[in-house]
């Protein structure tokens, strides 16, 4: 069991509505994130999974609740100070219409890195996570949804977050990077703790410590991996997918 005090991100009784006057994106969600905790949440489409990774980065606020980074409270933060310590990549990521290699450069040219040193000090990078050169010349408008996800992917993590987040990001990868990415996320002694959205279970299944389940904007589960009954969660989110399927048809067409 984890301590009070122990948990690196920690939610307590935290709801987010979807406007006001609208029902709950998430419902009185609680958990808390042991360091070095590789965390995949998991569920049907509209659970509330994208949601739940905007409140850790405060791309929103919950409505109640509160939520704990390292023993303070998230609102305590700058979002600037916030967002160096955790860092968020989504899944159709936003590249400011540079190029890559200043996309790349960016973070580092922010804090008076020069050029040529934000290229060496980001080199090993491209390296670990398989930046072709030919890419650097290129406009990000240019690059495929899966390859403006990588370059974003890289340019997060050689800031050297605490935390990092991540949408969706083997999901338009090919097999072999998307397993590449996760071993390399396996070994990234940095990171005090990476929280994935993904719905591909059979890769998180090998690479997540801890799981999180959500239904329709309620925590169905938390648990570690090694308790996980993968066969049953996997029968429990298509079910509960078709569920979603079928009321959203009625909707359209009672």
């Amino acid at each position: 069991m984890l301590k009070s005090g122990d948990a690196v991100l920690e939610f307590t009784d935290v709801s987010l509505r979807a406007s006001v006057g609208m029902g709950l994106l998430l419902d009185r969600i609680t958990f808390a994130i042991a360091p070095q905790t590789r965390l995949a949440i998991v569920g049907p489409s509209g659970a509330g999974k994208t949601s739940l990774l905007r409140l850790m980065n405060r791309l929103s606020d919950p409505d109640s609740g509160q939520i704990w980074y390292r023993q303070q409270p998230l609102s305590q933060y700058s979002v600037i100070e916030l967002r160096r310590q955790i860092g968020l990549v989504m899944q159709d990521s936003k590249l400011l219409g540079q190029s890559v290699e200043e996309t790349l450069c960016y973070p580092a040219r922010l804090r008076g890195v020069g050029a040529a040193a934000a290229r060496r000090t980001l080199q090993p990078w491209f390296e670990r996570l398989k930046i072709p050169q030919d890419w650097f010349g290129r406009q990000t408008v240019e690059l495929s949804m899966g390859q403006r996800q990588r370059v974003a992917i890289a340019r997060t993590l050689a800031t050297e977050p605490d935390i990092v987040l991540l949408d969706e990001p083997t999901a338009a990868q090919d097999m072999g990077y998307a397993q590449h990415l996760l071993t390399y996320l396996m070994d990234a002694d940095k990171l005090n703790a990476v929280v994935m959205v993904n719905h591909q279970l059979e890769l998180v299944a090998d690479w997540a410590t801890h799981v999180l389940h959500l239904q329709q904007g309620k925590l169905v589960s938390y648990q570690a991996a090694s308790q996980v009954d993968w066969p049953l969660l996997k029968q429990r989110i298509i079910d509960a997918q078709q569920e979603n399927d079928w009321q959203d048809d009625w909707d359209e067409n009672p």
